[in-house]
């Protein structure tokens, strides 16, 4: 071992509780970053696997009521890859042990199971039966809510006829993953609730047979970092049929408050390990700046017997890095067996239930953190008392 190398280890020794505290305040910012990077890795690949397996629409066109037949015409858009036309409505939820009225959003599904764009996932109960028109499936989140369960009933009002609709089952779907009623500002599963009606059902109910007041469309991969200028020509194709408005999915009120989430922790995540990498480095620049005018006679020392000036500034400079990788390592050490490194998404095939998972992982990790924030704030007080 070299001279120089001899004297970094008793540097080190003596300095132990300071370099401790400095090396604990990075480990705690790595192992920050680790984890919620982990967090927000998990929820994005959640969404993605979750939107491609409910089949997620690009777009949607909200009309008065158009005739099917005539949306042949859209599907002359080259960059529109398919289209699926629903009924969609509001209605008012008369539940009776309620006081008050709720909002609900009405949507029309085929009678028989089939792969449609914004499809659902069951979650308990089936699919609609033969045995009855007026069967609903509902929302899981609205129904956990309120109690209700498969082979109950509920009484919606719709088209101004208040009508009693058998429970089949619960579901969820990547196009409510969050419940944003009309005027919201924030989810609302209490007061707000997503009721699917059989295709014909809703069409006898509304008057709408052979009709839709809403379109789904998919675009092709070429064309899905650009729908603006798609829904532009399909708006002026549908015009005589009065478009009320277009709404890509970056506008689509679950998807849009599911993206600033994510979006927000990915911020979070610069943002707080950046503190404590700050704090550390701070402290760290204090003890060094002592050290070496301590030593400055050693170091005229050495370059008397012959260390260049580069040896002299490695020596140094080894002193910061070894506490840097001490940091580092105890800080990833910490987040792997803690999970966050080694977070999977092996239950996000599941989809929202992942996404939710990934949620309440994410929102614990802050928690953690938070309280990591206050409990290493006093520690790099104290560390940087002690370097002065």
């Amino acid at each position: 071992m070299k001279s120089l190398d001899r004297k970094l280890l008793r540097d080190t020794r003596l300095a132990a509780g300071r370099l401790l505290a400095i090396a604990g305040i990075l480990a705690v910012g790595v192992a920050c970053y680790i984890e919620m990077q982990s967090a927000y890795d998990n929820l994005t690949a959640a969404r993605e696997r979750f939107y491609a397996e409910c089949r997620m629409a690009d777009f949607s066109l909200e009309l008065k009521k158009v005739p099917v037949a005539e949306l042949a015409g859209l599907r002359q858009i080259a960059e529109i890859a398919e289209l699926q036309p629903r009924i969609r409505f509001y209605a008012t939820v008369d539940i009776e042990h309620k006081a008050e009225l709720l909002n609900a959003q009405v949507l029309s599904l085929p009678d028989r199971r089939t792969s449609v764009l914004n499809d659902i996932r069951l979650r308990r109960g089936g699919y609609f039966t033969p045995q009855r028109d007026n069967e609903v499936i509902v929302i899981d989140s609205f129904a956990r809510k309120h109690g209700l369960h498969p082979g109950g009933k509920i009484h919606l009002i719709l088209n101004n006829t208040r009508q009693e609709l058998f429970i089949v089952g619960t579901a969820i779907s990547s196009e409510f993953v969050y419940l944003v009623g009309p005027g919201s500002l924030v989810p609302d599963p209490e007061h707000f609730g997503v009721f699917y009606l059989k295709q014909s059902f809703a069409e006898e109910v509304f008057d709408f047979r052979g009709a839709a007041n809403q379109v789904l469309g998919r675009l092709t991969s070429e064309a899905r970092g650009r729908p603006d200028d798609v829904l532009r020509r399909a708006e002026v194709r549908l015009q005589p049929f009065g478009v009320v408005t277009t709404t890509p999915l970056r506008d689509q009120p679950s998807n849009r408050y599911l993206s600033e989430e994510i979006n927000g922790l990915a911020t979070f995540t610069t943002i707080l390990p950046m503190i404590f990498l700050t704090v550390a480095a701070m402290v760290l620049n204090i003890l060094m700046t002592r050290w070496t005018e301590q030593q400055r006679t050693l170091v005229g020392t050495l370059k008397a017997v012959g260390y260049s000036d580069l040896q002299v500034a490695a020596h140094f400079l080894k002193f910061g890095l070894l506490v840097g990788l001490a940091g580092g390592a105890a800080g990833s050490v910490k987040s792997t067996l803690s999970g966050g490194a080694g977070a999977t998404m092996g239950g996000a095939a599941r989809g929202h239930s992942s996404t939710s998972r990934c949620r309440a992982s994410d929102r614990a990790s802050a928690h953690r953190n938070g309280l990591r924030t206050r409990r290493v704030m006093g520690s790099a007080g104290s560390a940087a008392a002690l370097a002065r």
